[in-house]
């Protein structure tokens, strides 16, 4: 080979590399920007990085994921209008934040409507695919559900009865009309905040009562400033992954189909995980002596399931949908019969 045979050929090996590399750094096709309230460091994050490994290798870069986690793109009707205005590609919600797009949603958050995983898991297995729709008509796609986990009464004082709840000093997440409907049923007095300032809260005394699930209480250090846990659960807090549906159908369907199925089956494992970590935590806290448990008298606990079924009669004569309330309501006892 000549020497200009060489030159030649290495040209061309240096132009290969050169537009390997620039294919390699280029942006993605298909941007998602979600946003979510979970810590950096929480399992639910994981998870949603892991989701961008595997959706970035399988379609060659051209769908990638950024996130954006610790509630830094501001409270969840904050991350609703940045979606809207385009700045935000979607997000993940509690249930309060998603009856902030199919409002009767937000029944699922109801106090007391389920009190047991069992309870919920029959529940969502019949109304999946009709809230799937509810959310598309109003702009958004369901990727996955996710789950916080059942939630506790977790204490600086004594808080296992509705008089020593009025005595507290418990939080109300910005937004949250359904506990606040709740506290004034009861007669008690909450304290708003927003999520992020919650353990400044504890730290201060501005607050000293949260509700929270026993891993999620781990992850956000909570656990640091409160002492008591009432042992029954007061709602099963759930939530999903949404993104916007102008933007999820900008992709191609095999992309929107791979990462649906990405979503799906990575929370799907991911919830199952949760529900043993709450408990493993929960255990974790008791064996440390970091959290005693108090019981609940049935008095107390039927006291304030009633004060709960007003609330949610009240709330359904108006602002929410009592055909839905009932409709969930049938097949938590359909449920219970069963067992």
């Amino acid at each position: 080979m000549n020497k200009i045979s060489k030159l030649f050929c290495f040209i061309i090996i240096i132009l290969f590399l050169f537009n390997l590399m620039t294919i390699s750094a280029k942006s993605p096709k298909y941007l998602l920007k979600i946003a979510t309230d979970s810590p950096d460091n929480s399992i639910w994050a994981s998870s949603i990085k892991e989701i961008n490994n595997m959706i970035s290798q399988k379609t060659n870069g051209e769908v990638q994921i950024d996130l954006y986690p610790g509630g830094v793109m501001g409270d969840q009707s904050t991350v609703i209008k940045k979606i809207k205005l385009g700045q935000l590609s979607g997000s993940t919600f509690s249930s309060g934040g998603l009856g902030l797009i199919y409002n009767d949603f937000a029944i699922m958050g109801f106090p007391m409507l389920f009190q047991s995983y069992g309870e919920y898991d029959y529940v969502l297995s019949k109304m999946d695919t009709f809230f799937e729709k509810k959310f598309e008509e109003n702009g958004f796609i369901l990727l996955a559900w996710s789950e916080v986990g059942l939630i506790y009464i977790f204490s600086k004082n004594k808080v296992n009865s509705v008089a020593t709840l009025r005595n507290s000093k418990p939080l109300l997440l910005e937004g949250d009309e359904i506990s606040l409907a709740l506290y004034k049923e009861v007669k008690a007095t909450p304290v708003p905040i927003q999520l992020s300032d919650v353990l400044t809260g504890l730290q201060t005394g501005l607050i000293d009562s949260v509700f929270s699930s026993p891993y999620a209480l781990i992850v956000t250090q909570w656990y640091t400033k409160v002492r008591y846990m009432a042992d029954a659960p007061i709602t099963l807090l759930i939530g999903a992954i949404m993104v916007d549906k102008k933007t999820f159908y900008s992709m191609p369907a095999a992309y929107q189909n791979e990462l649906k199925n990405m979503f799906k089956s990575t929370f799907g494992k991911l919830n199952q995980k949760i529900r043993q970590d709450n408990e493993n935590s929960l255990e974790l806290l008791k064996k440390r002596g970091q959290i005693i448990v108090l019981p609940v008298d049935k008095k107390d606990r039927d006291l304030f399931i009633k004060a709960c079924t007003d609330v949610a009669n009240r709330l359904t004569e108006k602002e929410y949908s009592r055909d839905l309330l009932n409709r969930i309501r049938a097949y938590v006892n359909e449920y219970r019969k069963k067992k």
